[in-house]
């Protein structure tokens, strides 16, 4: 990597590791559009930090929602993540996520979670059975649902 390769990357990592959460969710929106941008481009030029990146969404959602403020919406903190997580998922990323679909109650944080979801892997059993769980649910709406019962479907290969 050369210098001028470099200081991208470390203006970035400064946002990441901000103390700010609306920056540092400025950073995972930006890891992801960079991300969104490799089928047009041909590299993520934010890849290298991928890992980083990843343990600090980990981070994020380890902690309750940001309860909003004029800045940024209530649970902003927690789509940012989720929303790295859907090209950044890992198996071990499988309770975190059905932590959050479990407890959220906000539907785009939940609809975030079950794009992560179908990010993870493997076919983690207590992710699966939130997402069972979900199909039944009569309190969610219906696209809910349906979204709930498709990502377990891809996640166990259309079995059960």
């Amino acid at each position: 990597m050369t210098a001028d390769e470099a200081i991208p990357l470390q203006a970035f990592s400064a946002l990441l590791y901000s103390d700010n959460v609306a920056t540092v969710c400025r950073a995972l929106n930006m890891y992801q559009v960079a991300a969104s941008y490799t089928r047009l481009s041909g590299g993520n030029p934010l890849e290298p930090l991928g890992g980083e990146v990843r343990q600090v969404a980990r981070a994020v959602l380890s902690r309750p929602p940001v309860a909003g403020d004029e800045e940024m919406r209530a649970a902003f903190d927690h789509l940012s993540a989720l929303n790295v997580l859907t090209s950044l998922a890992e198996a071990e990323d499988a309770q975190l996520i059905a932590d959050v679909l479990e407890t959220s109650k906000d539907p785009d944080v939940r609809a975030t979670a079950l794009l992560a979801a179908a990010a993870v892997p493997a076919g983690d059993e207590r992710l699966l059975g939130v997402l069972a769980a979900m199909v039944t649910d009569e309190t969610l709406d219906e696209v809910a649902r349906a979204r709930a019962q498709a990502v377990r479907a891809k996640l166990t290969g259309g079995l059960g």
